[in-house]
């Protein structure tokens, strides 16, 4: 038995076989991964780690499925899902992840990544060594494929949890509070889905208001996107230049990372010099939904590799050099808690068919969606025209 102490959480309990998965190298790589990226260029203390998080995440999901009156080989399976279930991210988290679906495979995604890991590395033996198999793992922790899934990964999971109250405790936003005894206590497993009770509406709500405030606070701030816009460009360019393969990509952490774009030369170091001395690109433009006007359904569709190429027409215009002009197309928001089910006057529903603050968030985190374009403050001028002509 092991105890670590959590500043979110307190005391979490491990067994000495969890002992054993938690000081593999491959979970023990996320204590250098932010949980945030780059988010501490803004919130100084947002230097929390993705382990941190796994940690928190595990001791939610054991809470709920004890909660849920699981068996106990069924309460080890979730916690071992919880734990390992961010174990296929990359440095910098979805920085890396970005670089790696603009300039190579535009269906990677950390799931699938965490997912091989869970099947085929020396993970997946340890997993067979205490009497679990990784393909089981895999199946709750990111592939949707099992009865608990949802307690990990679905519309109101104990990831989501975890993340949103340790958060905004580590960068000081306070939106993130919300009542962890409350939504896991209102919680139901049926037929596979996690359903809420009656009265758990007000702490389901307060979950969804949470995260809409903490977007455009924390996690879509414009400053964190400038940098880890900059600091996508400057992976995405190294491994263009075959420096190091996405698969070498996935075996590093943040310091290594840092440390392997600070030796090259070009534009990955230029922008990582920028990034570590703040002294960041400027906004030039940007276009809401309502700016962009019919062509905001192309935007919102839009792949990594047309984005690249809208922004290479954008450099030719502006007759500016690779980096000095970076185009940023978020991904459409989606409030996935609002399709969170709800047992309401006998009937199972969404939670935005009965919410009016559901629907009404659902439909307001549109007020925060926009594609921007980033550059040195010396070129604003030209490069504020030439986005109007290219993306208008």
């Amino acid at each position: 038995m092991k105890t670590l102490k959590d500043p979110i959480h307190g005391n979490i309990h491990f067994s000495d076989d969890e002992v054993r998965i938690l000081d593999a190298p491959e979970l023990q790589r996320l204590r250098n991964i932010k949980q945030l990226g780059l988010s501490y260029l803004v919130y100084p203390s947002a230097t929390h780690s993705r382990f941190e998080h796994s940690i928190g995440t595990y001791f939610l999901a054991n809470k709920l499925a004890a909660s849920l009156k699981l068996s106990k080989e069924d309460v080890q399976k979730v916690r071992l899902a919880a734990l390992l279930h961010d174990i296929g991210h990359g440095p910098f988290s979805h920085s890396s992840e970005r670089a790696i679906l603009t300039r190579f495979d535009s269906k990677f995604s950390h799931e699938r990544n965490t997912a091989r890991i869970l099947k085929k590395s020396p993970i997946s033996d340890y997993l067979k060594e205490i009497g679990f198999s990784g393909e089981e793992i895999a199946k709750i922790a990111v592939e949707g494929k099992s009865k608990f899934s949802e307690i990990v990964s679905g519309e109101i999971d104990v990831d989501r949890m975890d993340y949103l109250v340790r958060d905004s405790y580590y960068t000081g936003a306070a939106y993130g509070t919300i009542d962890l005894d409350r939504l896991i206590d209102t919680l139901q497993l049926k037929t596979g889905r996690l359903v809420f009770s009656e009265n758990g509406f007000s702490a389901a709500e307060s979950m969804v208001l949470a995260r809409y405030l903490m977007y455009p606070s924390v996690y879509e701030h414009h400053t964190t996107r400038i940098a880890d816009t900059m600091f996508t460009y400057a992976t995405a360019s190294a491994l263009e230049d075959k420096i190091f393969t996405p698969e070498e990509l996935y075996s590093m952490d943040d310091i290594e990372l840092i440390s392997r774009l600070r030796e090259l030369e070009g534009t990955p170091a230029h922008l990582v010099e920028r990034i570590e001395s703040r002294k960041l690109y400027k906004r030039a433009i940007s276009f809401s939904k309502e700016d962009l006007g019919k062509s905001f359904l192309k935007f919102l569709r839009i792949n990594p590799k047309q984005a690249l190429k809208l922004e290479r027409e954008l450099l030719n215009k502006c007759k500016l050099s690779a980096g000095e002009v970076i185009l940023d197309i978020p991904d459409p928001l989606y409030v996935k808690e609002a399709r969170a089910k709800i047992f309401w006057k006998g009937k199972i529903r969404e939670l935005s068919n009965v919410s009016p603050l559901v629907k009404a968030l659902s439909a307001a985190q549109w007020s925060y969606w926009n594609i921007a374009v980033y550059c040195d403050s010396q070129n604003l001028g030209k490069v504020q025209k030439a986005a109007k002509k290219v993306l208008l």
